[in-house]
């Protein structure tokens, strides 16, 4: 989460040095520490907390690829990360999660991308056994598999050192209670980098 200018809070580091810290991650952690916590059940405010910041600016990340059916090239959307990460900041969040799809796809639309858009659609997923948001090709629409894409982008990241390892086809303004959403959503779909 970006922290606004004069906002925040500033709390020591486990190495003792200062930092400047996220007042809603704050809150999240907050809450982790009571006896009762569940994270399936983390409420999140419905404005960003005092001290965060409204937007933030958040990278799409691509992946070109070989469709597995006819062979032609595809960019496949892969995840999300933010534009101006916060220092340890370390979450790539794929596609393969629903949220994240959902989030990307309209961040894409909403900056003219449909482009990109186009081969993202509902499809039935025989590994899965239900219909998802994937992506699909461009030459043939196969549907290319959201765990494959995101095995393909992490080992993408993996050999490229992080998140530049994959291609940003757009970095879009955010509103923060979306983002929060995606961030605190237990769903999976986020790698370490």
């Amino acid at each position: 989460m970006q922290v606004a200018a004069r906002g925040g809070f500033v709390q020591r580091s486990e190495s003792g040095t200062w930092e400047v810290r996220c007042a809603t991650c704050r809150y999240v952690d907050e809450l982790a520490e009571a006896d009762d916590f569940d994270p399936d059940e983390i409420v999140l405010p419905v404005a960003p907390s005092p001290g965060s910041a409204p937007i933030l600016h958040l990278r799409v990340l691509g992946l070109n690829r070989s469709c597995w059916k006819c062979g032609g090239d595809t960019t496949c959307i892969a995840g999300l990360y933010p534009a101006r990460p916060a220092r340890g900041y370390c979450g790539l969040f794929t596609t393969d999660n629903a949220r994240t799809m959902t989030l990307a796809v309209q961040l894409l639309e909403r900056n003219g991308r449909a482009d990109l858009t186009a081969q993202i659609k509902s499809r039935y997923s025989r590994t899965m056994r239900e219909r998802q948001l994937t992506n699909g090709c461009r030459h043939c629409d196969a549907l290319q598999g959201n765990f494959p894409v995101q095995e393909e982008a992490f080992d993408h990241v993996v050999a490229a050192g992080g998140p530049d390892g994959l291609d940003t086809v757009l970095v879009a303004e955010c509103p923060a209670l979306e983002w929060q959403a995606i961030v605190h959503d237990n769903g999976g779909g986020v790698i370490a980098v």
